[in-house]
């Protein structure tokens, strides 16, 4: 039954003539907790990096991003840089302060003993069929799919966190089929890894304002395909009541740091 909740830098040491190979400056654990952020623009994060607290993350040396250059860093903000991007399906220009660094900081807060890998595949304004099955690397699918398959020499994947749909909310048509899209997304997800009880945490859309409507006026259609859908292993949590950029959108970086720990406590346990 579904759940609902409202509530490293690298140094290149050369081997041989013509070789090297990519070791981490700092311990790195072998045995990571790994957690796949998919989906649209809040993922990633618009939060303004200038303003993370001093000494953020607490747990820093715990804390591992598979990056969008394909190689293991610690984690900092943005997560999702562009800096050295491989695949350039889910290019952003502009990334900034998202949930997953909070939230893995409050996960190793509450598991002193396990290190996490966060692995970023989110991409601004894409839309639920953008993220459909599809195993090539020029789609947001087969990208993220490829990126978890690297990381996981590194660790086992413990969960799918997907915050997506703001997009599906300019046609009635594509806000009405969200649930059934996002249904046959998360089952190709389980398939193709190889976990068929592969938690999967939903953020549901806030409902649509005057504002948001005038750009977006189904979302509150998509809204409730996310309210309604049913599966095993889904939790649902609720992005209303934190802070929100003047686009109504976006979360600042106070609200992505205040949402990081909620998504943590609905994670599973190691």
């Amino acid at each position: 039954m579904a759940r609902s909740m409202f509530a490293t830098h690298l140094k290149w040491l050369p081997i041989g003539i013509g070789l090297s190979l990519a070791v981490p400056a700092q311990a790195m654990d072998s045995n990571l907790y790994l957690i796949a952020l998919a989906g649209q623009s809040n993922i990633i994060g618009a939060g303004d990096v200038r303003l993370l607290p001093v000494g953020f993350p607490m747990n820093g040396p715990r804390i591992w991003n598979f990056t969008n250059a394909d190689i293991w860093e610690p984690a900092r903000e943005p997560t999702d840089s562009n800096d050295g991007q491989v695949d350039a399906v889910s290019l952003d220009r502009h990334p900034g302060v998202g949930p997953a660094l909070a939230m893995a900081d409050a996960f190793t807060a509450k598991y002193p003993k396990v290190s996490v890998g966060l692995i970023p595949c989110g991409k601004s304004g894409s839309s639920i069929e953008k993220w459909q099955p599809d195993m090539s690397r020029s789609s947001l699918y087969g990208s993220c799919l490829y990126r978890q398959k690297q990381a996981a020499q590194q660790g086992k994947l413990r969960a799918l966190v997907f915050w997506q749909g703001g997009q599906d909310g300019k046609d009635k048509k594509t806000a009405k089929q969200w649930g059934k899209k996002f249904k046959m997304m998360v089952a190709a997800w389980r398939a193709d890894i190889g976990n068929p009880k592969l938690p999967v945490i939903l953020l549901v859309l806030k409902p649509g304002t005057e504002q948001t409507l005038q750009k977006y006026p189904y979302r509150d259609v998509v809204r409730q395909q996310q309210l309604s859908v049913q599966l095993p292993y889904l939790t649902k949590i609720e992005t209303i009541g934190y802070d929100y950029n003047s686009d109504d959108i976006h979360l600042t970086t106070a609200g992505q740091l205040a949402l990081g720990p909620v998504i943590a406590a609905a994670l599973p346990a190691p």
